[in-house]
């Protein structure tokens, strides 16, 4: 009786034994499956790169939600009105007025290099570049209604504030 038709040349790889021929992978078969793995990764490296420059904008926007939030719900709180403060590169949130017992730490953040962001309050036509802006949060919760426009090269994000809840919704964006 013969022994297997199947019997491993060189332990687990690419070539086996059928019938003592040696059976493999042609290069012509391996070239082909590595142009069709090339040609999938090109397609979707500039899908992810996209992807990579839109979070750019949408941290500092979750950021402003986060403040806008915090302002908000601290405000209601304390019963005393809270302010972001809107500087050219970074975001500020303390009360108002300061007291002598106040033990809230003041928050920041700073904006990543290359973004921007312009403000429009209700009766301005177009968004302006203010520096030093202030958006104050009252002891109802209510704030000033907004909208927003973050730039990061070619790219942009335009959103506006709910007044009542302090919930940004976003409007229109661009991405390359």
């Amino acid at each position: 009786m013969r022994s297997s038709s199947q019997r491993p040349l060189s332990g687990p790889g690419l070539l086996w034994c059928v019938r003592d021929r040696v059976v493999g992978f042609t290069i012509l078969e391996v070239c082909v499956v590595l142009f069709i793995i090339a040609v999938m990764f090109a397609v979707a490296v500039p899908t992810a790169s996209h992807l990579l420059e839109e979070e750019k904008l949408q941290g500092p926007i979750r950021e402003l939600q986060t403040f806008a939030r915090t302002a908000r719900r601290d405000a209601m709180m304390e019963n005393r009105p809270y302010v972001v403060l809107l500087l050219n590169d970074s975001y500020s949130l303390h009360p108002l007025e300061e007291t002598k017992d106040s033990a809230t730490k003041p928050m920041s953040y700073i904006l990543p290099p290359g973004v921007k962001f312009a403000i429009k309050h209700l009766g301005d036509r177009e968004f302006l570049k203010k520096t030093d802006a202030s958006w104050i949060f009252s002891q109802n919760g209510l704030c000033e209604p907004m909208k927003f426009l973050f730039q990061r090269k070619s790219n942009w994000v335009r959103l506006g504030v709910d007044p009542l809840t302090a919930t940004i919704e976003k409007e229109e964006s661009f991405s390359q």
